[in-house]
């Protein structure tokens, strides 16, 4: 291992990873232990370059686990605290290190659209893809799971690099464990007419975005392939995205909506029902002498921290459906979107 110091703590990061993995570098007076990468592609919306590509490790930063996010010229260690994530951040630009904002939870209620067995089902009706991305995964003959997060206009005030640290990074290496074998994708989009400048906030709002994704979908022939792309996309927004609720998802679907107002949870939960995952089986648990809530937690309370996890049950759910999705019969009259069940 090797210990050093600079000034530039984006560039010793990047001296560290070129040496090989684990390495222990220190940062603004801090042991930063980088461990192993995680095989999460990620992709961050630029004014300039287009498209900014990030990676995602496993470290131990001031001695507790961690995990760490490098894209453009960013480096952000994301730490999971009782009722907020803690996010220490680099920049190449500037010296030092910046600090997130934690504070308390914010207020968080959510409602779910569920989906009977004759839900509406994906169709196999899109060409392929003729994007960097898709042909990357593609040629890695790998089952990809694509969560693809477009950032509504009214977002535009946080930095999208802060949003993942904060809401999605330490969801997403818990993800690579309960999916090993899946290639993992997170895609970032803003400045998408049509889609981050959709009118929410009703009580129609999730029936609006699916009917908007479909769209999206149709018109860029993303390549939906069975047992290859799975596609789930998601909606952030800086307001409630319905009267009352700052999360909406399909079960077992593939659109969802969620508030920055929500708890730090909150991609977690609503991505979690796409996956069928279920109030029902969420549970409180015991985690170092205090309770915490699993994230798909219906009834929250203030003072129960976050689990940061989901219920051994609900990751039963969402690998039984990953696993067994390309197995129902494919309708050529989809039904149309269902009922939505305000909970």
């Amino acid at each position: 291992m090797s210990h050093a110091r600079t000034d530039n703590a984006v560039d010793l990061f990047d001296e560290a990873i070129a040496r090989g993995l684990p390495q222990t570098i220190v940062l603004d007076d801090g042991a930063l232990t980088i461990e192993s990468p995680l095989d999460v592609e990620l992709h961050f919306p630029n004014e300039r370059a287009g498209d900014v590509p990030g990676s995602m490790y496993l470290v131990t930063w001031r001695g507790e686990q961690a995990v760490l996010t490098r894209s453009g010229t960013h480096v952000d260690i994301s730490m999971p605290r009782s009722g907020s994530v803690e996010v220490t951040g680099f920049s190449s630009e500037a010296e030092g290190s910046h600090h997130m904002e934690t504070g308390a939870p914010h207020s968080f209620t959510e409602s779910v659209a569920r989906q009977a067995s004759s839900q509406k089902m994906t169709m196999p009706r899109y060409a392929a893809g003729k994007t960097t991305i898709m042909k990357a995964q593609r040629a890695a003959a790998q089952p990809t799971l694509i969560f693809w997060l477009f950032l509504h206009d009214d977002t535009l005030g946080v930095t999208r690099q802060h949003i993942h640290a904060s809401y999605v990074a330490w969801w997403l290496a818990d993800m690579k464990r309960i999916f090993p074998t899946r290639r993992l994708s997170a895609i970032y989009s803003q400045h998408v007419a049509g889609l981050t400048d959709i009118p929410y906030g009703h009580e129609s709002s999730l029936k609006d975005w699916s009917a908007a994704v479909d769209n999206y979908a149709w018109r860029e022939k993303l390549p939906r392939v069975p047992g290859e792309f799975e596609y789930k996309f998601m909606l952030v927004t800086r307001d409630e995205v319905a009267p009352g609720a700052s999360g909406l998802a399909w079960l077992g679907g593939d659109e969802a909506m969620a508030s920055l107002t929500g708890r730090y949870t909150i991609v977690a939960h609503e991505y979690g029902h796409t996956l069928t995952a279920s109030h029902e089986d969420a549970e409180v648990r015991w985690s170092s002498g205090w309770p915490c809530e699993t994230n798909l937690m219906s009834s929250v309370s203030p003072l129960r921290a976050n689990c940061y996890r989901y219920s051994a049950a609900n990751e039963r759910r969402m690998r039984r459906h990953m696993a067994n999705e390309w197995t129902v019969p494919v309708r050529l009259d989809p039904p149309g979107i269902p009922r939505l069940r305000i909970e």
